[in-house]
């Protein structure tokens, strides 16, 4: 009997509706989640305490809400970003703005504790005194919230804003969203807002 009722759902036209359905239903997820909004775990504890704070000890992920509808517009400093990472083409990182195009940031020397420099991308050297960056037109420099142990611009150095894939936008906390913790971080990377202009090479004559 239980067969009877069944055996419509089985009939060729019926696979192949319902296949069809499917198969529009996977699209429209993917088309959602690569071009519109996204929910993402944040791994690892370099966005710590703002996001997984208990990533290392307890394995527990913080999951954000992802807006990738245009995540370079209105960027402001102290927005949580995912860019596709410079030296690891296939991985995303997750970190914030910390300095726009235009500003001009003096890095700070993890080891030291005190204002370093940029030593190049991969490397990192310390200057005396401190060494101050401009950062170029069309990048942007972040760094993790947790410095310590946050692999960011002060290794890589200014980010493209071509390699950013999205904007958090929220916390996706028992089925609410709750807003992203501002930085806390007292005595990080110094900023000194600046206006950034596009390069005359750039310019078409």
């Amino acid at each position: 009997m239980a067969f009877s009722t069944l055996r419509p759902l089985f009939r060729p036209r019926n696979l192949l509706s319902s296949g069809y359905s499917i198969l529009l239903g996977c699209c429209l997820v993917v088309t959602v989640t690569d071009h519109f909004v996204d929910i993402i775990p944040v791994m690892g504890e370099s966005m710590s305490p703002s996001l997984s704070p208990l990533s290392k000890s307890a394995g527990k992920h913080d999951h954000v809400l992802l807006s990738r509808l245009n995540p370079t517009k209105d960027l402001k400093r102290g927005d949580v970003i995912t860019f596709w990472k410079p030296h690891k083409p296939e991985e995303i990182s997750i970190k914030r703005v910390i300095a726009l195009e235009g500003d001009e940031v003096w890095p700070r020397d993890r080891e030291k504790g005190t204002h370093g420099g940029y030593g190049g991308y991969g490397e990192r050297e310390n200057f005396k005194g401190g060494r101050k960056i401009k950062i170029p037109h069309g990048h942007v420099w972040v760094e993790g919230d947790h410095w310590r142990g946050s692999y960011d611009s002060n290794d890589l150095g200014p980010i493209s804003k071509g390699l950013i894939d999205g904007k958090a936008i929220g916390i996706v906390r028992w089925g609410r969203i709750e807003d992203i913790p501002q930085r806390t971080v007292k005595g990080g990377t110094k900023v000194i807002p600046g206006v950034s202009q596009l390069p005359k090479e750039w310019v078409e004559g």
